[in-house]
């Protein structure tokens, strides 16, 4: 009896554990014989893990579930795998289908935790919860009579889908009620617009924002292609900035309605034999090839997006702008390991059609922060899915191989696509950030809302911030002791932690604000130090203060945007006007359409010379 068979009987008559983890692993497709790599080590190593689980379940001093051994197990193989390979119970599984396929019993609404309750951030048009008059603020305190207090997101969205036709009731605290409001509402499917805007801009370009791949965002994207060509548009602006990812076979989709019929989409490569594929257009383009497209993306833009990016770019068919994309191109295959469990592992990654990859290097590796959105997929017959999470490694090697487009532009690989004008967004003053992280649009928004309803104010196009509700949010700001610090008084704070200095009093109780007895002051020095701190302070507020009024036009604008997605939602054309109205990157991409040299000469740069030449 040779070796590798008496391994694989020896296999077969070990128990409880070794038939779970022969399981696990033959199903997920590890054991083939064509893809290992150390020989017959493998099935030794699998009954050394085996004989671990065995004797922890048999001998330690307390009973351990046999199912929480092997789920940790599982964990521990995980994480020296790369960070998008996941391992689902069948709750996560119905959750992850549930963000792919786009649809999902339940009311319409987007929540979070806010203020340590939990809140409607905006109701989605259309949907059981926007008709039934639910508003965004509104707190959510029970639901079917249980309290939330301290619930999380996960379990509220658990408790608010169900079944669609079934009925829940919510009962909602709303500023400017007398008392709390008990709603009950039949849930409904719920569709997730992957194209929640579309719209002709300024110098007749047309716009459409995709924001994430599922199911039905070809046929999205085809519906407001056609529907802006009827207004005579003379460019497309194709939004792929904060779109995280989605299906692959969608991803293909939406390629196909700007690339001619038959072309080399994105191909797979991988370990397996199996997994080395290539995807081509089947279809004739709705965007005519004569009309420009310039393709929006940024560092949030990843996988799907990415690939629909770089297959524009690398046949010239439009001009990418915005900030090189996130990098995310691993295929991941999802593999039922029994009826319940299923395993997401990476086995390929994806190429554009002129042969770069679009995996950043340092997003294969362990370690990282999930910052992008939940996993979104690709549906092949093996399930394969396309998604992201971000990655903080920096170490791998990059790639210096140079890739023509079809123009014989040069294009660069080592991980995400390259714009081919780099427009960066400014970053917010500080200020502002510090607002934003007080939360302070959305809940002033909230607040001030019922008092301009009630003063019969009109929140429309034309709605501006008046200095009365400057001086409400001012008041606002006062009443919940926002402490803005500039940057001068944070790094004058930093400066007296880092010599040891801090506030302490004297013996009478008094502050001494700024200092401490290290090193030992004598009273004289406390006092005198105390006086020049006050002064500090004193200068540094007043200071914080201009900085605030000297940024009044940003904040008013953003105020501006808090009521209208208050009033109308986010999907509404009067927010998607007022936020584009002030982008760096899409006043970049209107200029670029209808400027024909500017245009042409970044898709075509040696005909644009030709043509100087002969001149």
């Amino acid at each position: 009896m040779g070796k590798q068979e008496h391994s694989r009987k020896a296999l077969i008559g070990k128990a409880p554990f070794t038939g779970i983890v022969i399981m696990i692993v033959v199903i997920a497709g590890l054991v083939v014989d064509s893809t290992r790599a150390d020989g017959d080590s493998f099935y030794s190593d699998i009954i050394r893990l085996d004989n671990v689980a065995t004797k922890i379940h048999q001998n330690y001093v307390e009973e351990m579930p046999s199912k929480d051994l092997i789920d940790n197990a599982i964990k521990g193989m995980l994480q020296i795998l790369d960070p998008h390979t996941s391992y689902f119970e069948a709750k996560q599984y119905e959750e992850l289908k549930i963000h792919t396929e786009g649809k999902f019993g339940g009311l319409g609404i987007q929540i979070s935790i806010r203020d340590k309750v939990l809140t409607v951030m905006t109701p989605i048009t259309g949907t059981p919860a926007s008709r039934a008059g639910i508003q965004s603020g509104d707190q959510i305190i029970k639901i079917d009579g249980k309290s939330t207090a301290g619930i999380t997101v996960d379990q509220a969205v658990s408790k608010l889908r169900g079944e669609p036709g079934s009925k829940v009731t919510i009962q909602i605290r709303r500023k400017g009620e007398a008392k709390d409001i008990d709603y009950t509402i039949a849930r409904e499917v719920i569709t997730i617009k992957s194209v929640p805007y579309y719209g002709v801009l300024e110098n007749d370009i047309g716009y459409i924002h995709l924001q994430t791949f599922s199911q039905e965002a070809g046929a999205e994207v085809e519906k407001a292609i056609k529907e802006l060509l009827k207004k005579n548009i003379k460019g497309l602006v194709f939004d792929l900035r904060h779109n995280p990812g989605g299906l692959l076979p969608q991803a293909i989709e939406v390629a196909e309605k700007f690339l001619p019929r038959k072309v080399l989409v994105v191909s797979t490569r991988g370990r397996v034999r199996g997994q080395n594929k290539e995807f081509y257009s089947a279809s004739q383009p709705v965007l005519p090839e004569e009309l420009p497209l310039a393709v929006l993306v940024n560092y949030a833009s990843a996988s799907a997006s990415e690939i629909v990016a770089g297959a524009i770019q690398d046949w010239d068919r439009g001009v990418v702008l915005g900030d090189t994309t996130f990098g995310k191109g691993s295929v991941q295959s999802i593999l039922p390991l029994d009826k319940t469990h299923h395993i997401k592992l990476t086995t390929a990654f994806y190429y554009t059609p002129s042969g770069r990859c679009i995996n950043r290097p340092e997003n294969a590796v362990r370690g990282t922060d999930a910052s992008l959105s939940e996993g979104e997929g690709e549906e092949e017959s093996s399930e394969e899915r396309v998604d992201s999470i971000s990655s903080k490694s920096s170490s791998s090697k990059i790639d210096t191989t140079q890739y023509k487009t079809k123009n014989g532009r040069i294009v660069y690989g080592s991980g995400g696509v390259i714009p081919d004008s780099v427009v960066e967004q400014p970053i917010p003053a500080f200020p502002i950030r510090a607002l934003y992280g007080k939360d302070a649009f959305f809940q002033f928004a909230n607040i001030e809302y019922p008092k301009l309803k009630k003063k019969k104010v009109k929140i429309e196009k034309d709605f501006q911030i008046t200095p009365d509700i400057m001086k409400d949010f001012y008041n606002y700001l006062d009443s919940v002791k926002f402490n803005y610090q500039s940057l001068s008084q944070l790094r004058y704070d930093e400066f007296k932690l880092g010599t040891g200095l801090k506030d302490t009093t004297d013996s009478t109780g008094k502050s001494l604000s700024g200092f401490q007895e290290k090193p030992k002051w004598s009273q004289s020095e406390l006092t005198e130090l105390q006086k020049i701190s006050t002064r500090l302070d004193s200068i540094l507020a007043i200071e914080s203060k201009r900085s605030l009024s000297e940024n009044e036009v940003e904040i008013k604008k953003l105020l501006r945007e808090a009521f209208v997605i208050r009033e109308f939602g986010q999907d509404h054309e009067i927010y998607y006007r007022s936020r584009l109205a002030d982008d760096a990157q899409m006043k970049t991409a209107i200029k670029v359409l209808a400027e024909q040299n500017t245009y042409t000469g970044l898709l075509n740069p040696k005909a644009i010379k030709q043509a100087e030449t002969k001149e």
